[in-house]
């Protein structure tokens, strides 16, 4: 008997916020009385037994309904707040992965930013600008060669140009001395002839 008393104490002490409805005169019946207040009514107004308390069955009764309506009260607010729970939980859950999805797009769209398509191939922007730099540097390198190269074959062809005005040059002088030189030994030869002739 003392267990179940120490058990409904305890009960009334766990949910002695809770006002309940009860009957007219009866300890455990006040309407906007607590269960702890309910309980310590019930004790003042009981009498004593050797050294008990003697509690009338009605009002036990009565704070026995009390407690069980508050329990109850209890229970459907507890199942409402576990049904709210797991309704945030699973609100919680679809942002979380719309969170995870809008962080992958995110990161997507930095990549995308951050980086330039070539040929097909996503490329950091600092590697497609060593890539252009180089191809460029390169080109410039064989455009500078081009010139070199095409201004050294001018240079040589104005020399073999030159270096062939004076072999022609050269060329007709020595044709025209040896045209004088044969003009000079016909006329002898005629001179020898005409002599001879004579």
């Amino acid at each position: 008997m003392r267990t179940y008393f120490f058990v409904l104490f305890f009960v009334l002490f766990a949910v002695s916020s809770q006002p309940v409805s009860a009957q007219a005169g009866n300890p455990a019946t006040a309407d906007s009385v607590s269960l702890s207040q309910q309980f310590d009514e019930m004790l003042r107004v009981s009498n004593r037994y050797q050294g008990f308390k003697v509690i009338r069955q009605n009002y036990l009764a009565a704070f026995i309904a009390n407690v069980t309506d508050s329990i109850g009260g209890y229970t459907k607010e507890i199942s409402t707040l576990n049904g709210t729970i797991s309704t945030q939980a699973e609100r919680l859950d679809k942002q979380e992965t719309t969170i995870q999805e809008k962080d992958l797009e995110i990161s997507q769209l930095n990549e995308e930013k951050d980086g330039v398509s070539l040929l097909g191939f996503q490329l950091s922007k600092a590697t497609y600008s060593l890539i252009m730099w180089s191809a460029i540097i390169g080109l410039l390198a064989l455009l500078l060669l081009a010139l070199a190269r095409m201004r050294l074959a001018v240079s040589s062809a104005n020399e073999a140009s030159t270096h062939n005005a004076k072999l022609t040059e050269e060329l007709e002088k020595a044709r025209k001395r040896r045209l004088e030189v044969e003009q000079n030994l016909r006329r002898q030869l005629q001179d020898e002839i005409n002599k001879r002739g004579k």
